[in-house]
């Protein structure tokens, strides 16, 4: 996509270890339809996929997002990203360099939006990418206890107290759902991000409502 800078609301991560890929293209697909354009990116994760498989995923996502006018990002595979013609990518917190991300897709023509894991709310006054994913905020993972909204609030506020532009945009992730994601949004989040949430009942519209992302 092109014109005015990526501005997507709710990121919807595909993780093929929660569902089968037909049921996440199941859920997908209303909630895209749904939403208004560029408010929702899919991030294909799935770095433990066979390369091939991955990729056939990522053409499928591209296809669906494309006849939505949703947008399409994949983790950490920039040559994975070129291939699929992705609109985003995004950066573990120990992968490669912003600046090298952009220059590889500059080399080909791509402008992408570039987001950066983090556990750390300090870590907004540092990156120089277009989005941080903060985690885990609603609920604990992986041993890390849960940052909760001052955690969330703590990390927007290093944000806007940063000197220097250019804007970065916050999302919550780890335990979001519908019925907590508004509470994020009123902490200072941009946005946010979620996995296991897009597969609960009645998932799509409830995070259509709960987001405002109706058109």
């Amino acid at each position: 996509m092109s014109g005015a800078p990526l501005a997507p609301r709710l990121i919807a991560i595909i993780d093929s270890e929660r569902a089968r890929f037909d049921e996440w293209l199941a859920r997908l697909t209303p909630l895209l339809a749904l939403a208004r354009p560029a408010s929702v990116l899919v991030m294909l994760r799935d770095r433990q996929l066979p390369a091939r498989e991955r990729r056939a995923m990522g053409a499928a996502l591209r296809v669906l997002c494309s006849a939505h006018a949703q947008l399409l990002c994949v983790n950490d595979r920039l040559d994975l990203a070129l291939l699929l013609d992705a609109d985003a990518v995004h950066l573990p917190e120990d992968g490669v360099a912003v600046e090298d991300a952009r220059a590889l897709g500059a080399r080909h023509g791509r402008s992408w939006w570039v987001s950066r894991a983090s556990h750390e709310p300090a870590d907004t006054a540092r990156t120089d990418a277009d989005a941080v994913l903060l985690a885990p905020v609603a609920e604990a993972r992986k041993g890390r206890p849960a940052l909760g909204v001052e955690g969330l609030a703590r990390a927007r506020a290093a944000l806007d107290a940063r000197a220097r532009p250019p804007a970065c945009r916050l999302y919550a992730l780890g335990g979001v759902t519908a019925a907590n994601a508004p509470a994020l949004l009123e902490a200072g989040a941009h946005g946010v991000a979620l996995i296991g949430a897009l597969l609960e009942p009645g998932a799509p519209a409830a995070l259509v409502r709960a987001l405002a992302l109706f058109p």
